[in-house]
């Protein structure tokens, strides 16, 4: 197939978000695809087309100016990546576009190609468990409602993520389930590990902000004697000392007598990221909500046992009782027990081990997650179709 994914705000995307972008689209091309990866330019010294060397070619749009622009500033600029797109596609027509967040949606919406629309963050999920508010918030929520219903076709990345969409109006014959994806063989359970202490290590991993659930993760740790609590951002490039929430966090452990437990890494590349999960005894992800799973899945991968909140995709990627534990959200007392049954328990996080990283390559390996998605792509041709008879008609 001809695939041309749009990424219209890449440049205020999410790091792991560009990641799986591009590691779907490597993937994708990897099977065999014509694939072509847009975003908009915002730098001179790029160029305007490049071939990656995962095989997809990468096409830097010269739309606005050649600078990273804020979220409000790029909004302006989205009639100039639609014409854009629409005089390469008069040359070279797609066979399906795949649009990833509301703002590729909003700029492509009139196309005449097939359209597939992956939000990646839903605004509606975000006013709920961010305790957003206002305008802002309602005019985006009914844009993206306005984008999924246009949509060939809408893919969840879980089945709480298909409940919203069904919510804001999208039948369930028009949503595809599926998952982020990630390379098995990066993330592995043999490799490098990172050095580590005699104490039991509890690793958690997200950028540090109030929503991703360190606080609980802390006051679980005042329960866990002996055990230390390792926090790795792989997003920040600033270092731990100058992150205002990092010093709300140590204050937080201070109060509760643990401070001299818990540790903060700084940022943590990629590359670096298999040998610190391979480190620890238990990797524990208690965010208020959590669109992907991508931290839990590559714990898994590495054989690292789980303690997940059960929201979002952590309750899809973390099979209670058989890769991992699952608790109740915002529950350190529930958090605090789980920890303390695993490091204990050395034969159950074997188990787990195993269990976590054959089911990471039997569910969300990128040969996988790409077929899935082809899956999706080719279900959208036929409805794009269905739609322009019924307008003729």
């Amino acid at each position: 197939m001809r695939i041309d994914m749009v990424a219209a705000s890449w440049e205020n995307d999410p790091v792991e978000q560009k990641a799986h972008v591009a590691g779907l689209a490597g993937a994708l091309s990897g099977q065999g695809h014509d694939v072509t990866l847009y975003v908009r330019r915002d730098s001179r010294a790029l160029p305007e087309r490049r071939r990656t060397p995962h095989g997809y070619d990468l096409v830097r749009m010269p739309v606005g100016p050649t600078t990273p622009l804020p979220m409000a500033e790029l909004l302006p600029h989205l009639d100039g990546i639609a014409a854009y797109l629409d005089r390469g596609w008069e040359q070279r027509a797609p066979d399906v576009v795949h649009l990833h967040s509301w703002t590729s949606g909003l700029a492509v919406r009139e196309s005449d190609a097939p359209l597939v629309q992956s939000f990646h963050a839903l605004k509606v999920v975000e006013d709920r468990f961010q305790r957003s508010s206002g305008s802002t918030a309602r005019w985006r929520i009914a844009l993206e409602r306005l984008i999924a219903i246009s949509a060939d076709r809408v893919i969840a990345a879980s089945n709480d993520e298909v409940a919203e969409l069904g919510r804001i109006g999208v039948p369930r014959s028009r949503m595809s389930l599926v998952p982020w994806g990630l390379d098995p063989d990066q993330f592995s359970p043999d490799g490098p590990t990172a050095s580590r202490g005699p104490r039991g290590r509890v690793l958690a991993v997200g950028e540090v902000l109030p929503r991703n659930g360190f606080h609980t993760a802390i006051d679980a740790l005042a329960t866990v004697p002996g055990a230390e609590l390792v926090i790795a951002d792989p997003v920040r490039r600033t270092a731990p000392r100058h992150n205002p929430e990092v010093s709300r966090l140590v204050q937080y452990a201070e109060k509760r007598s643990v401070a001299h437990r818990v540790r903060f890494t700084g940022e943590v590349t990629t590359a670096a990221l298999p040998a610190l999960l391979r480190s620890a005894d238990v990797v524990v992800c208690v965010p208020w909500y959590e669109q992907s799973g991508i931290t839990s899945l590559r714990a898994m991968s590495c054989g690292i046992p789980v303690v997940a909140a059960r929201v979002g995709a952590l309750a899809d990627v973390v099979v209670d009782g058989l890769t991992g534990v699952l608790v109740p959200p915002h529950d350190p007392v529930a958090l605090g027990r789980a920890l303390r049954d695993l490091l204990a328990n050395r034969l159950r996080c074997q188990f787990y081990s195993i269990a976590g990283a054959d089911r990471v390559r039997a569910r969300y390996s990128w040969d996988h997650v790409a077929a899935e998605t082809v899956r999706a792509y080719r279900q959208a041709v036929p409805a794009r179709d269905g739609r322009a008879t019924s307008e003729m008609g």
